[in-house]
């Protein structure tokens, strides 16, 4: 009961932190200093109270979630998915271990025509992500590179339904789809993140650490999404019961 006090407390504490940034090197401090089994229990709770519905618990789910890609917490998250194997938190060690994916980046989609006659290459494309005609960006959004994205998603001038394009459109580019992931503008808005998630491309870690902060009508849609990955379907079906609890079964 102490133990999950101290959660509670740590949760409100950076809840209250409006710089982002800040809240992701917070909670990288305590993942990276606690002993693997306080670490793995910080993921669990976490997880779960995010999973009951915590605006709080969520905002810090999401740092939380941006945390596990930090370089420097690279060889921690593997020893946490190995720990939360052994003790058969299947449901944490599905995204704390990342999938391997063997693709190579533009194999699903192909680069849009930008009419200038001929292929572009990808530094001219780079520098198109920077532009603010309008009529430009439309055709930027459906690039397939990842570090196209990048520098769109970092462009003044696009708008979250450009996001939600781009996180819809299918086949796409996983690196594309955890592009706008792990970016702190985009990923904070709901939509962006429901799109990502129903999006079948989006990589299975992404999409599980995104799961916990959808609402309950678009968990129910994607619990019984037949193109999205098994993983996730069962835990977006296991994050509904959590949040019914057994009075509303």
């Amino acid at each position: 009961m102490r133990e999950q006090t101290a959660f509670a407390d740590l949760f409100k504490r950076l809840a209250r932190i409006d710089e982002i940034d800040m809240r992701v090197g917070l909670i990288c401090e305590p993942l990276g200093s606690f002993s693997i089994e306080e670490a793995l229990e910080l993921v669990r709770n976490a997880y779960h109270v995010a999973a009951l519905g915590s605006a709080d618990a969520q905002v810090v789910f999401l740092a939380l979630g941006w945390a596990l890609f930090e370089p420097r917490l690279a060889h921690r998250r593997a020893e946490l998915g190995v720990e939360a194997r052994r003790a058969e938190l299947h449901h944490l060690a599905d995204f704390l271990i990342p999938p391997t994916d063997d693709e190579t980046i533009e194999t699903k989609r192909q680069v849009p025509d930008f009419g200038r006659g001929r292929p572009l290459a990808l530094g001219e494309r780079k520098s198109l992500a920077r532009t603010h005609d309008r009529s430009l960006i439309q055709r930027v959004v459906r690039d397939p590179h990842p570090d196209v994205v990048r520098i769109l998603l970092d462009n003044p001038s696009l708008t979250e339904e450009d996001v939600i394009r781009i996180c819809a459109m299918r086949p796409n580019e996983p690196g594309v789809l955890q592009a706008v992931y792990r970016h702190r503008r985009w990923v904070v808005r709901y939509r962006p993140r429901n799109a990502i998630v129903r999006n079948p491309d989006c990589p299975l870690d992404s999409a599980l650490l995104l799961a916990p902060l959808l609402r309950p009508v678009e968990l129910k849609e994607a619990a019984i999404a037949s193109e999205l990955a098994p993983p996730l379907r069962l835990s977006c079906r296991s994050i509904l019961e959590l949040r019914e609890g057994p009075s509303r079964r």
